[in-house]
């Protein structure tokens, strides 16, 4: 995990991390298509998630994932089956559907809103995303979400992943915690 020397100490600490899943959410989805423009104005290809402040070229292959406050990302194919659509059915328009509760158990920590940070993430396009940035609401603070694997039969966070940041005003709204 590739994160801001001001929040390094969250991987030196397990026990700091909780464990969740997945909560089902609307969302809208649509076929990635490298000369649309999306919500960047002249830039054909590339999203704009105004919640990490960052900037995503979009795969050809993949699709184009709109959440429940207007931040947009794109996803690849296999991510697909997260959403409760037939990939078939999609098109290059936006169209609602929810987010399907998988099994994945997810460790996440949140990072106090006064605390600006950065996490580097590799989803085939590196980005850099901004955590507890100015001007956007983050409630307590946003989430770093990462991972998690088994070790003696208990789950424990990958910092192999690289992780992603969740806007901690609704990070409830699409995360619950684990119940094992």
């Amino acid at each position: 995990m590739n994160i801001s020397d001001n929040i390094r100490w969250i991987t030196s600490d397990f026990t700091l991390w909780k464990f969740y899943t997945n909560r089902s959410y609307r969302a809208k989805i649509q076929c990635a298509d490298l000369k649309r423009i999306y919500n960047v104005p002249g830039k054909a290809g590339v999203v704009y998630n105004c919640l990490e402040d960052s900037f995503e070229k979009v795969g050809e292959n993949g699709y184009v994932v709109t959440g429940i406050l207007g931040e947009m990302w794109p996803i690849g194919e296999k991510a697909v089956k997260k959403y409760n659509v037939d990939p078939k059915n999609i098109t290059a328009e936006p169209m609602e559907v929810d987010t399907v509760e998988l099994d994945t158990v997810y460790a996440a920590i949140r990072i106090p809103s006064a605390t600006q940070f950065t996490l580097e993430v590799d989803y085939g396009e590196k980005a850099v995303l901004r955590g507890n940035r100015p001007g956007i609401g983050h409630g307590d603070g946003d989430y770093i979400l990462i991972a998690t694997k088994i070790v003696d039969g208990e789950y424990v966070t990958d910092f192999n992943d690289s992780g992603r940041i969740i806007n901690g005003s609704i990070f409830d709204k699409l995360y619950k915690k684990y119940e094992p």
